[in-house]
């Protein structure tokens, strides 16, 4: 068809119309009507051509052009690893448009900032300590020098073993009034009548550990009018030295700082020879040995009548002389009997010569026995406290009548006991 119509286009072009003017077109309703021959669709399109509607598109404004200058470095391309969401997350389209945020860390600057107030802080508290280490003098043409102070570590030490407040960073210069690290010396006294152990240690200022150890007592209540005592000029007890030790060994063991027993014994080096003397200032004597010597070791089983002491006698059944290793305290039948001290209960037996008995061992070998009891309330092995019931008293086995038979053994052999009991 458009074949026929350019050709149609180039015939009328080149055969112009006839002299006479074509007929009006008349209108019929909305259509216009032709004459014959030229009444079709492609007529009305050739000679009413629609009116032609331009559209002009709106001009965008210019944006203006950036140019940057050759020395510039272009921008860097990260190109990090994104990890992938355990769980994919809804987003609206202007989020997922938007590029990775990078993560906020801690710069260097941050790091520095920081540093520096720790240390302007630690200075600040503690500055009074940092320069109590030193001595600050002015030296000719107005230059200031630094000397090692006095070492406030060590005068802590001492001032806290001697319970007194550690010296004050300004007063380095002064001495600690302690009498302990001075030279130790010893000095006599004579027991004058009514005296004691506690009241010699106290006129001293003393403990009573220094005046037993320094003496060797081994009873307080056999101190006699006359006798000669040493008597050291601080608190502390006397110390041999054993083969294998050293001073830092024994500092340890006695809890007694190691310059205070240099300073005592006036002593330069740690090296110390066995079976040397040496004065521990501030150390105690163990609380068992202290007991002991006090008549504080062990308490009387029964508050009964000595029937019996210690030692040799006419056996009171035969008559025949005997050695009897124990005292016999008479009481009433059914009296309670108590632990004379802390212990486990090793034996709980029933013979014909004791009858029902009981052996109570303690620390350092001492022993214990009761016998003739009509009754006892501990088993084997169970652990006692002193002045815990153990039994009461009867008179089983070889016995006259009710009676506690108590003995006291040291590692095996049998000691008096009455030596050992508070009075």
């Amino acid at each position: 068809m458009m074949n026929e119509l350019i050709l149609q286009q180039q015939v009328n072009r080149r055969t112009p119309p006839a002299a006479a003017p074509p007929p009006k077109p008349q209108k019929a309703g909305a259509y216009t009507v032709l004459p014959q021959g030229q009444n079709n669709l492609m007529t009305q399109i050739k000679q009413q051509p629609a009116p032609v509607q331009r559209y002009y598109k709106k001009k965008e404004p210019e944006l203006p052009v950036i140019h940057l200058p050759r020395s510039a470095p272009p921008p860097p391309i990260i190109d990090a690893p994104i990890k992938p969401l355990r769980q994919k997350q809804e987003t609206s389209l202007d989020q997922e448009s938007l590029p990775p945020r990078k993560p906020a860390g801690i710069t260097r600057f941050t790091i520095i900032a920081l540093g520096s107030i720790a240390l302007f802080a630690f200075l600040a508290l503690n500055w009074s300590q940092l320069m109590g280490a030193f001595k600050v003098s002015m030296l000719p043409g107005g230059v200031y020098h630094l000397e090692p102070g006095a070492d406030l570590g060590i005068q802590e030490n001492l001032a806290n073993y001697a319970g007194l407040n550690p010296p004050a960073a300004e007063e380095e210069e002064e001495e600690i009034p302690l009498n302990m690290i001075e030279t130790f010396a010893w000095e006599e006294y004579t027991v004058k009548k009514g005296d004691n152990i506690s009241k010699i240690a106290a006129n001293f200022s003393i403990s009573m550990d220094a005046v037993i150890a320094s003496n060797n007592i081994s009873r307080a209540t056999l101190l006699k009018v006359g006798e000669v005592l040493r008597i050291p000029n601080m608190d502390g007890i006397p110390y041999t030295v054993k083969p294998g030790d050293s001073l830092s060994k024994i500092s340890k063991n006695m809890g007694v700082p190691l310059e205070v027993i240099l300073d005592a014994n006036d002593i330069q080096s740690d090296n110390i020879l066995p079976k040397t003397a040496l004065f521990i200032p501030g150390a105690k004597m163990r609380k068992d040995d202290l007991k002991l010597v006090l008549g504080e070791l062990f308490i009387y089983p029964i508050r009964g009548r000595l029937t019996s002491p210690f030692g040799w006698r006419n056996d009171p059944i035969s008559g025949v002389r005997r050695y009897h290793g124990a005292v016999d305290l008479a009481a009433s039948t059914g009296t309670p009997v108590k632990a004379a001290m802390e212990g486990r209960i090793s034996t709980v037996g029933l013979n014909s010569v004791y009858g029902k008995y009981i052996i109570i061992t303690h620390n350092d070998g001492y022993q214990t026995m009761y016998a003739h009891l009509s009754a006892t309330s501990v088993t084997q092995g169970s652990y006692v406290h002193q002045g815990t019931k153990i039994g009461e008293v009867g008179s089983t086995g070889y016995s006259t009548g009710p009676h506690l038979h108590f003995a006291l053994y040291k590692n095996g052999r049998a000691i008096n006991p009455l030596d050992f009991l508070k009075s």
